[in-house]
């Protein structure tokens, strides 16, 4: 009952210092137990909501949109939704799986909310914002293929996903760095080297994308570019840009590896 001292009347009445003791210690190992159990919780409430985001992301964004665009990759690979040719109209703002992701997150958040204290919210939120980004990421790096016009389409979801991200929580700077390696997406071939390296085309300048995100980071982006790699009698090889873009740099591909 609120207000009420009864308990510890009860245990001052004894006047054994021995029951303090052990009540103090009883009361110690339920608060932790709770706390451990709360703590289970949610972590286990993030597992699941992150399994969630990953088969909405996977099962919506690739098997419910079949891309029959990449004629120059082999059948396994698809390309994913943002393979989009060249001349194609973006009817839609975000495509099917991000607009039904934001929708859930967005309905989440509200029960979320209620449960959490403001300072546990914080720390959740932003925690499922980091998973929600590495899961794209990982998604977009070892399965996606991306055009020029799918990387408006791309620029759009990523805006809807890092505005559900920022429902809550302080860190969400990894958004910013996505937004900024989107840009090797929608340049030309040509004008690729003043974005990754900055107008006076130094490799070590600190400037551009290798300045912001590191050259390997940068150049791992730049390496799901639809036109990185064309097939050649069957063999897929790099574009003729590509090979002179990383001479012209003086930097090894980290592609050529496991990555």
């Amino acid at each position: 009952r609120a207000g009420s001292e009864r308990v510890w009347e009860i245990l001052v009445a004894t006047g054994s210092h021995t029951v303090n003791t052990l009540a103090k210690d009883q009361r110690m190992n339920f608060f932790q137990e709770l706390e451990e159990r709360g703590e289970t919780a949610i972590l286990r409430a993030l597992d699941t909501i992150s399994t969630h985001i990953q088969w909405v992301l996977v099962a919506g964004g690739e098997n419910m949109i079949k891309n029959r665009v990449l004629q120059n990759f082999s059948d396994k690979s698809g390309g994913g939704p943002y393979a989009v040719p060249a001349g194609s109209s973006l009817e839609n703002a975000n495509s099917p799986a991000v607009k039904s992701l934001t929708f859930c997150l967005r309905a989440q958040f509200v029960h979320i909310q209620a449960a959490l204290t403001p300072q546990s919210l914080s720390a959740f939120w932003t925690a499922l914002s980091m998973r929600l980004y590495d899961i794209l990421v990982t998604r977009l790096l070892q399965h996606y293929y991306i055009s020029m016009v799918g990387a408006v389409k791309l620029s759009r979801d990523v805006e809807a996903l890092r505005s559900v991200a920022m429902l809550a929580g302080t860190d969400h700077q990894h958004w910013d760095m996505l937004r900024e390696l989107l840009t090797v997406y929608m340049t030309p071939p040509n004008a690729l080297k003043t974005i990754l390296v900055g107008p006076e085309g130094d490799p070590n300048s600190g400037k551009g994308l290798f300045g912001q995100a590191g050259k390997v980071q940068a150049l791992v982006f730049m390496s799901r570019r639809i036109d990185y790699r064309i097939k050649i009698n069957n063999v897929l090889q790099k574009s003729i840009w590509v090979v002179e873009l990383l001479e012209d740099l003086g930097v090894p591909d980290p592609t050529d590896g496991a990555v």
